[in-house]
Formats: structure tokens, sequence, C-alpha cells
């Protein structure tokens, strides 16, 4: 017999054999996931949106937006959440989509991030120039409170005087300027107050504009309140206009 024949001949029953034992291998792997045998993946939770919609950007997260789901441990970054509640009252960055799982870089702590994420609602952020006088100094700090008061001059010849009213009272400071090269004590080490150019505060859209206004006709000084004071701005007041003849 040909002696190539011959290794022909020895050569199939071992091809079908590798192919049986493959074949065996495909149907018993699954089977043995299914009963618990061999392998495990570790599943860990974390939370994913769990609404039908997307929750749009610059959304405060509720419990009603999250669901826990089971993922495998070894594709996690570091950067998931493991429990609603850590998530629950943080504010989307940008809008989340059904299934997704939430991310750190993805959600921000309600009151931080840029300015726009620290304007309450219905209020709207203006800036205004100060100096060490109108300013108190440099001692107003994101967070607190401050009246407002326009001081209005007329210096007519026969007969100058000012004014000084009382505008608005109970305005949250949101940011601070600092002068080119200024910086604040580290730490909030006491030392001399940073040298400040503008105060940003929340007011409402139409006091705002007033405001703007008032700017440019007369000086607004600032009045720090104190630090347990937390009225809210309650608008106009018409009194504690003075007159200096």
């Amino acid at each position: 017999m040909d002696k190539g024949k011959i290794v022909r001949l020895g050569l199939i029953p071992v091809i079908i054999g590798l192919v049986v034992t493959l074949i065996v291998r495909q149907v018993l792997t699954p089977a043995k996931a299914a009963t618990g045998e061999g392998p495990q993946v570790e599943m860990v939770k974390v939370v994913v949106i769990g609404t039908k919609e997307p929750v749009p950007a610059r959304t405060k997260i509720g419990e009603q937006h999250l669901t826990l789901k089971d993922v495998p441990k070894s594709i996690l970054t570091g950067s998931e959440f493991a429990a609603t509640a850590d998530v629950v009252g943080q504010v989307s960055n940008v809008a989340l989509e059904p299934g997704e799982v939430v991310l750190k870089s993805r959600v921000v702590p309600e009151g931080k991030g840029t300015l726009a994420y620290r304007v309450p609602q219905g209020m709207r952020a203006i800036t205004i120039r100060i100096d060490e006088l109108s300013g108190v100094a440099g001692n107003a700090n994101p967070g607190d409170r401050v009246d407002l008061v326009l001081v209005l001059q007329e210096n007519k010849p026969d007969r100058p005087f000012a004014t000084a009213r009382m505008i608005y009272e109970g305005v949250e400071v949101l940011a601070k300027g600092l002068a080119a090269g200024a910086e604040e004590p580290a730490g909030g080490a006491p030392g001399e107050p940073a040298k400040l150019t503008s105060l940003t505060l929340a007011m409402r859209p139409e006091h705002a504009v007033e405001v703007a206004l008032a700017e440019q006709i007369g000086l607004i000084k600032f009045m720090l309140r104190p630090a347990e004071n937390k009225e809210s701005d309650k608008g106009r007041l018409q009194y504690s206009e003075q007159s200096y003849k």
C-alpha cells in the first residue's frame, strides 16, 4: 500500500476525534456555568438610570430616576456608584440615557460645579464692581448675604446734596472677583483680605435689571449681614432714604 495513503488513513480518526472533543466541550461548558460549576464571574451592583426617558442635563436626580444593576466586577473603572443614596440630590452634567451607568464625572453635587449650577432656581447671577470701601473691605464671601445701598450725588452750585437709599437686602453672594495677581490666604488663614474687584450676586431677574441701572447712575455700597441671618432677597425697599444738604 502507498505510504501516503496509509498516513492519510491514520489522520482521519485523529481529525474526527478532535472534532468530537470540540463539540462535547461546547455543549458541556454552558451546562457547567448554569449549574455553578466551572469559573465564576464576580458580579457587583452599580447605580444606573432606571427611567424610560433620558434624564436631561442640569436636572436634580431623585430616587425615581435610579435603580441598581449587576455588572461584572472586572469591568468597573472606579467611577461608578454602589448606592443610589450617593447619587440622589446631585445634578446631571449631561443628559443621562436609560440604562446608563451613572459615573462620578457625569454628575455634580447640588450647589457645586460651575457658577450656573449654584444659581438658585428663579434667580440670575449679576456682577457688580466694588472697591475696598464699597465692598466691606473684601470680607464678603460666597454664601454670605449683603444689603445694597444706592448713593446718589448731585453737585449743583446752589444746592449740593446726596441721597442714600437701601434698595435690596438679604442678597446672596455667589462669587467674588480678585484683582489681577491677588491671592487669598491659603486655607482660610487670617490675614489681610484679598483685594476684590467685583461681587457676583443671586437676584431675581427684575431686581438684577434695576441694580444694573443703579450702578450706572450712582454708587452701590454693600453691608454685610450676620452669618446666621439667611433671609433671602426681599426686593426693593422704599424706606431709609436720607438727604444731606
